[in-house]
């Protein structure tokens, strides 16, 4: 299982994923982490945060990419469509 940065990078590129999302107060993404479909509590993961221009607006300002580890809370909203 990969654990380091680039790692996770290549192979999520390959791998079934899965990802929770968090929203700020203005209902914009603010943070998506992303796991192997298996990760369980603990887990190493990406975490992507959007940083925005300014309070209420949508465009970017900044993305920032880095390690992170899966919270199993999570997988209550995590479902597979076959």
């Amino acid at each position: 299982m990969a654990t380091s940065k680039t790692d996770l990078l290549e192979t999520h590129k390959n791998e079934l994923v899965k990802q929770y999302i968090e929203f700020d107060g203005q209902n914009r993404i603010s943070k998506v982490y992303t796991a192997y479909s298996d990760a369980g509590d603990g887990m190493p993961c990406e975490v992507t945060e959007y940083i925005y221009t300014g309070p209420a607006t949508t465009t970017l300002k900044a993305r920032k990419e880095g390690r992170a580890v899966w919270d199993s809370a999570w997988d209550a909203d995590f479902t597979v469509e076959t």
